[in-house]
């Protein structure tokens, strides 16, 4: 049995609520229009609290996505955020791994993306260590 190959990230730190100061673990990713023309780096969080992957709305305007073309929906959780369904190319960089996945793109997104169970998880192997404030992430 190969042992995975880990690679370790720091949580990154973002304004939260109440002024305060959050540790998130983001990482690097590039969303690309499924011809493959166009292309956006973002930083996304991984979210074991998030079924699906969800992107900000601007995300989709940006690789020139008509909104019109996907499935209207509203996304349900803490509260609801209003925009489409459509399906994109994710390609995480650091391991040179691509996938085509469904994605919510959603107005009033606080942040690019959240990468969630559904899509992102079974890609990977993923350990929180949360009280040293890194992450791990290896190939599954």
């Amino acid at each position: 049995m190969t042992r995975p190959k880990w690679k370790a990230y720091d949580y990154k730190i973002q304004a939260g609520p109440g002024m305060s100061w959050v540790h998130r673990p983001m990482i690097n990713i590039e969303v690309w229009t499924l011809d493959g023309r166009d292309m956006v780096p973002i930083l996304a969080m991984i979210d074991s609290g998030t079924d699906g992957t969800v992107f900000h709305a601007n995300i989709a305007e940006s690789l020139g996505i008509d909104e019109s073309m996907g499935r209207k929906g509203i996304l349900g959780g803490i509260g609801s955020l209003d925009g489409f369904y459509t399906e994109v190319k994710i390609v995480v960089p650091d391991f040179n791994i691509s996938y085509k996945a469904p994605v919510f793109f959603g107005k009033n997104l606080p942040m690019d993306g959240l990468l969630g169970q559904a899509t992102f998880f079974p890609q990977f192997k993923i350990r929180f260590e949360k009280a040293e404030n890194k992450f791990y992430l290896a190939v599954s």
